[in-house]
């Protein structure tokens, strides 16, 4: 009878071990205004001018959906971007990567099989609206050359947008 009690411990102890080496691990980082800034390729000041849905066929060909913000484009702040390019004016779809990510990869993240990352910016904007004007902190456009919206860009982390009360402290750093 005690081998039976010390098979079954074993057994339990194996089925707990295989399904945490199974299970899923989210590792929340926020990503300081400091490193928004370095990590950015542009950072532009931006009037939201419409909030619309792109539908794509994830990996598993199902459709998913994930929303953008169509972006006037005011300012720039940052660019290593070349210098003829002339962005005053110019409109832009912006995707949130962690948005993009979630939707991709839902499958995965139900079934509790992957792990990642998820890095966010602490916005101060609780929801973006159309004819907000806020500072984008955004990816190269290398990343979004897959998607068929023009001028479509990832922003650097999830929520890598804020409003424009940080715009002295983001011109103080690239200084």
């Amino acid at each position: 009878m005690r081998d039976f009690w010390r098979c079954l411990a074993a057994g339990l102890l194996a089925c707990l071990l295989v399904r945490e080496t199974n299970a899923s691990t989210v590792s929340a980082v926020t990503i300081p205004l400091a490193k928004a800034i370095a990590d950015s390729r542009l950072i532009v000041v931006g009037r939201v001018e419409e909030i619309s849905e792109y539908r794509f066929s994830n990996a598993r060909k199902k459709m998913a959906t994930t929303r953008y913000f169509a972006v006037r484009i005011e300012e720039v702040l940052k660019s290593r971007e070349s210098a003829t390019t002339n962005w005053q004016g110019r409109r832009i779809a912006v995707l949130d990567p962690q948005e993009m990510f979630y939707q991709e990869e839902a499958d995965l993240i139900a079934a509790e099989v992957i792990s990642f990352v998820d890095a966010r910016y602490p916005t101060k904007v609780p929801q973006i609206a159309a004819g907000d004007r806020l500072i984008f902190f955004l990816a190269g456009p290398e990343a979004a050359r897959k998607l068929p919206l023009p001028d479509a860009r990832f922003l650097i982390c999830g929520h890598a947008y804020d409003t424009l009360a940080i715009k002295r402290a983001i011109l103080k750093q690239l200084k």
